[in-house]
């Protein structure tokens, strides 16, 4: 055998193993090796059988003597030319050991690229059972510093086996799913006698994974009795030196605000030592934001009423909120705390504190998918021609940064906004709202996010993803394995394209039928016009209409929107006479041209392209739907009623496949419907819209026990033109 090959195959399996090692776990490791080992143990088999004698030979035979061929070749270079001896049993036995050797460097090699295991094993031990002296009765709880520290232990590792890191659900109020980053605990090596001491010597010999002890001490009630707090000091050492790694005080009002704020931190190191967890997750220095997002999941009471919800929300809003300032904040603590303000959305400002939390997500984090996809939805509904604001002020400073982060994330050419960018909405001067320039160059930039969130979730972009950021292999696997995510992530991104589409139309429309009025300044131009970024072509949404239709029904509707040129306006009521096949609901799409999909997001979204659609058989000039609005003739009037339920029916049939779905995360799907500005048109013109009004009503009954249906539409919208 030719030297050359034999080191040419050892340099490429040594750099092959080394690569995987850095850039994977060690079982990958030890699976890629397992097989490369049975690869090379079969191809040194068929070489020795290739050069035996003429009589037969058995496998052993052949392996040793092709083993021997290739130690003559491997070393041929350090004899100078010199005829090789063969390795022998000997030779090939010290060779064994050195390989061995070799490996398992290689596993220390890869164990050191792995987040470490937190050792709690000596976590409530350290700390004596010392009565308070001289501190006065109604200012101690009566325990012992010992068992202070005990108790602060047990209430300890119930919140590190919390402290995990889940994808954040798509929508507001959802539940989650697929874990992103998780605290792995490991106890120390127990056992006595000759079990445990065969233990130790196999853990000495093979590599283990890094430990991080943990060890917590609290401070005497003493100390802390003027200030009646609990000051608890934590200390993360490695166990295999006694060096201490990090150490920090904190301070909490009660033992297990304490354990939280413990968890918190932490959680915060170990992420930080793990390469494989996204950076998104990854917050300040003394992880009080990733405590925050912990004590607001377990801030909990019963709930039956949907005002018992909406005071838990502001509970959550108020822990979240004093973290999310800072600008090291954890990308999935500004993410939660966004969508909690977008399910509120009272007043309608709150929208807009929602649009410049995923926009500081966007500048920081550009590879966050999901907050960048959160990011356009928070876009089209701000660029709604029928949203409203009541505070201008407020409006103008979230505006401004969130044009100024907008402008350096590239996504538009405006710094902030012009004199004509904030228009008058009513006749009273109370509400206000955003010129058609300015809507249509928020909708510049979703369109452009949301074709790169598309082009992502393709299957060989993910793949490139996966093998090229580890700390994205986590969030890239859930779609691998489950490919009714994947798919779910990417129709919805089709129907959103979609609705971005409708809007730009409606903002054009108005463009061109709008004046402002006498006194106001004329609106300011970019420097590049939202013209620069041409509308997307039917080719480029032909797999959104194809999914819209068959969630909702398909017609000519939706294509006479999305062709060019482009039809009339307002486009014509859907037909009645092609509902959407039942036999295809919820199904994964396996081909391309199936008429289905298993997209519950996608449903939601053509639900709320539907009810944009609606809105435009209503009149633009006022800003509330007029209560009693001219009565039509007989004949006109039943038209226009049977077309504004055909709407309806498009609008209720897609929420219908949104809320009912297996896998939809809408835990409360009337909460968002009811809060969310698509829909807010809809929910105001009652008399209009029935078929709407019932199906409301009738999911807060479900979603909710005590549900008071006199207040089904108070409160938390505000009306719109």
């Amino acid at each position: 055998m030719a030297t050359w090959v034999v080191w040419g195959i050892s340099v490429g399996v040594t750099a092959l193993l080394g690569f995987v090692g850095y850039h994977f776990s060690v079982r990958t490791l030890r699976a890629i090796a397992g097989v490369i080992a049975v690869v090379l143990a079969l191809a040194v088999t068929a070489y020795g059988l290739m050069h035996t004698a003429p009589t037969p030979a058995d496998l052993e035979s052949s392996f040793a003597l092709g083993a021997d061929k290739v130690g003559t070749a491997l070393f041929q270079p350090l004899w100078l030319g010199n005829k090789v001896p063969e390795p022998g049993r000997v030779g090939w036995a010290i060779i064994a050991v050195a390989l061995l050797f070799g490996y398992r460097t290689l596993e220390v090699w890869a164990l050191h690229w792995q987040a470490p295991q937190l050792d709690t094993s000596k976590l409530s031990e350290g700390q004596p059972s010392i009565k308070p002296d001289g501190v006065p009765a109604v200012l101690v709880d009566g325990l012992t510093d010992g068992q202070r520290q005990r108790q602060l232990a047990a209430a300890l590792k119930f919140r590190l086996a919390a402290m995990e890191v889940r994808a954040p659900a798509i929508l507001p109020g959802g539940s989650r799913s697929g874990g992103l980053a998780t605290i792995a605990e490991a106890s120390g090596v127990s056992g006595a006698g000759l079990a445990g001491a065969i233990i130790r010597f196999f853990a000495m010999l093979w590599p283990n994974p890094r430990q991080v002890q943990l060890r917590v001490w609290v401070e005497p009630a003493a100390k802390n009795a003027r200030t009646r707090t609990t000051t608890v000091t934590v200390d993360l050492d490695d166990p295999r030196t006694g060096a201490t790694i990090t150490s920090k005080t904190l301070a909490a009002a009660t033992i297990d605000e304490a354990a939280t704020r413990v968890a918190g931190y932490v959680a915060r190191q170990i992420f930080g030592m793990d390469p494989a967890t996204p950076p998104w997750c990854v917050g300040v220095s003394d992880g009080s934001d990733l405590s925050a997002l912990l004590r607001s999941r377990q801030e909990r009471v019963p709930i039956r009423t949907p005002q018992q919800m909406e005071i838990t929300r502001s509970d959550q809003i108020k822990l979240l909120n004093s973290v999310a300032g800072s600008s090291r904040c954890a990308g999935v603590v500004r993410y939660e705390l966004a969508q909690l303000y977008s399910i509120r959305g009272n007043p309608y400002e709150e929208h807009l504190t929602a649009l410049r939390l995923h926009a500081v997500n966007r500048e920081q984090y550009p590879r966050f998918y999901r907050g960048r996809y959160r990011l356009c939805m928070s876009l089209e509904m701000i660029a709604n021609p029928r949203f409203r604001f009541t505070n201008r002020d407020a409006v103008e400073d979230e505006l401004n940064e969130i044009l100024a982060i907008l402008r350096r994330c590239r996504l538009t050419e405006r710094r902030r906004y012009g004199d004509g960018d904030i228009l008058t909405a009513a006749r009273d001067g109370k509400s206000w709202k955003l010129s058609p320039e300015l809507r249509l160059e928020l909708l510049k930039a979703a369109q452009t996010e949301l074709r790169g969130v598309r082009r992502q979730l393709t299957f060989w972009r993910m793949v490139w993803a996966a093998f090229l950021h580890r700390n994205e292999r986590a969030i890239w696997q859930l779609y691998f394995f489950h490919p009714r995510l994947r798919q779910s992530f990417h129709d919805a991104a089709c129907v959103a394209e979609l609705l971005v589409a409708v809007r730009r139309r409606q903002n054009e429309e108005r463009l061109k039928k709008e004046t402002p009025k006498e006194g106001l300044p004329e609106p300011s131009k970019p420097e590049v016009s939202w013209r620069s970024l041409p509308p997307p072509t039917p080719r480029q949404l032909r797999l959104g209409v194809h999914i819209a239709s068959a969630l909702a029904g398909n017609d000519k509707l939706l294509w006479a929107i999305v062709t060019e040129p482009p039809g009339q306006w307002p486009p014509p009521p859907p037909s009645t006479d092609k509902p959407a096949p039942e036999d295809s609901r919820d199904r994964l799409r396996w081909l391309p041209w199936l008429q289905r999909t298993a997209s519950w997001q996608a449903a939601y979204n053509t639900a709320c392209l539907y009810a944009a659609l609606a809105s435009e058989s209503l009149p633009w000039e006022d800003d509330r739907i007029p209560a009693e609005p001219p009565i039509p003739a007989e004949g006109p009037a039943r038209a226009q009623a049977h077309a504004r339920e055909a709407w309806a029916d498009r609008v209720v049939l897609s929420l219908q496949r949104a809320v009912n779905n297996a896998h939809s995360e809408m835990e409360r799907g009337s909460d968002w419907i009811s809060h969310d500005p698509d829909f807010a048109t809809l929910k105001a013109a009652r008399k209009e819209f029935p078929g709407f009004d019932r199906f409301l009503g009738d999911q807060q009954r479900l979603d909710y026990r005590d549900f008071d249906p006199s207040r089904l539409h108070i409160g938390h919208h505000q009306p719109v033109a």
